[in-house]
């Protein structure tokens, strides 16, 4: 089977897989009243999201999981370890989610997990993916954007991997707030990186037909792309169903561990920019109340501040949209010229 079969098909099942999920999963949380608890203090044009469904990142990943293990190639060790890293990283992460939304169901709440209980978590699963990618698949540096040189980090490189990848999970988690918004930035992301594999490795992908952690990688990114498509069909606006903390844990770590098994961890903050300013608007918005007793934003995240500036929901989700899609051409460019 050639590579572009391989991931069209792969885009195919994933599509499909997401899409069948959602078809039971979403009347099945509407029947536990799995429902979105939203803040107070947000938004108040959110309020009719109330009892919306939520944990419906599981069928994101119900349908990544399913086409990467039925089109990745096992031939070859190399190619096997980065499948099986690709897609534990994602489960793991996933799982911080799934308890952290488990948590606001069963307590009825907005909020989840404390907040030190998520950071060990965090740190816990970011230090197993970094040892793996660095004692397993022998990763110690990363490729430096528009420069064709490369960062070597050495034992630095462990640190350095759990920052990127507890930085990217939250500024994805924090991304989430806006029908379709989290979703559509990680399916430009997905795709973006789906052309970096094709320019970067072009040649020896058309050359495999059955091995290699290329054509897994490309697998793996087919799977995120054909989920993310599905997914839109039920969360974009109005949304039938939120991905949760489940979703956006599982999406960050996706796409932080694309960027890990490539090398490539320094694109993330030029394509993933949307979702980094989520988080700094965050950080500047609290350090600002705390230090000054003055806020800087109207409503941190950023998304937010926009929807109090007079934008629109769909609005505001269309201009991150242009944003990132421009952003992750200027990705690709990056590593391509």
């Amino acid at each position: 089977m050639s590579v572009t079969v391989r991931v069209v098909l792969t885009v195919v099942v994933a599509f499909v897989a997401t899409f069948i999920a959602s078809k039971i999963i979403i009347p099945l949380l509407k029947k536990k009243k799995a429902e979105q608890h939203v803040r107070d203090d947000g938004p108040q044009t959110h309020l009719v999201k109330q009892g919306t469904p939520t944990m419906g990142g599981i069928m994101i990943v119900i349908g990544i999981v399913a086409a990467t293990l039925i089109f990745s190639v096992y031939t070859q060790s190399a190619a096997v370890k980065s499948m099986v890293f690709l897609v534990c990283t994602m489960l793991l992460f996933m799982l911080i989610g799934l308890i952290d939304d488990a948590v606001k169901l069963f307590k009825k709440r907005s909020l989840g997990l404390r907040a030190w209980q998520k950071v060990v978590l965090e740190l816990v699963f970011a230090a197993i993916v970094a040892c793996y990618s660095y004692f397993v698949l022998g990763h110690d540096a990363e490729i430096i954007p528009f420069a064709k040189s490369t960062w070597e980090l050495g034992a630095g490189y462990i640190p350095f991997t759990m920052f990127v990848f507890i930085a990217m999970v939250n500024s994805v988690n924090l991304t989430d707030g806006l029908d379709g918004l989290a979703t559509s930035l990680t399916l430009s992301n997905g795709a973006a990186f789906l052309v970096i594999i094709g320019l970067v490795f072009g040649g020896s992908l058309l050359g495999m037909q059955d091995g290699g952690e290329a054509v897994n990688a490309a697998v793996f990114c087919a799977a995120l792309i054909g989920a993310c498509i599905a997914f839109l069909f039920f969360n974009k606006h109005p949304a039938q169903v939120f991905m949760g903390d489940t979703g956006s844990f599982a999406l960050g770590a996706a796409i932080t561990a694309m960027a890990t098994l490539l090398g490539m961890q320094l694109l993330l903050p030029i394509m993933g920019l949307m979702f980094v300013l989520s988080a700094v608007s965050v950080m500047i918005q609290v350090g600002s109340y705390k230090l000054r007793g003055k806020r800087v934003f109207r409503m941190a995240p950023l998304h937010h501040h926009f929807e109090l500036g007079g934008m629109s929901e769909t609005q505001v989700v269309r201009g991150y949209i242009i944003a990132t899609v421009l952003l992750s051409v200027l990705a690709v460019v990056s590593v391509g010229i």
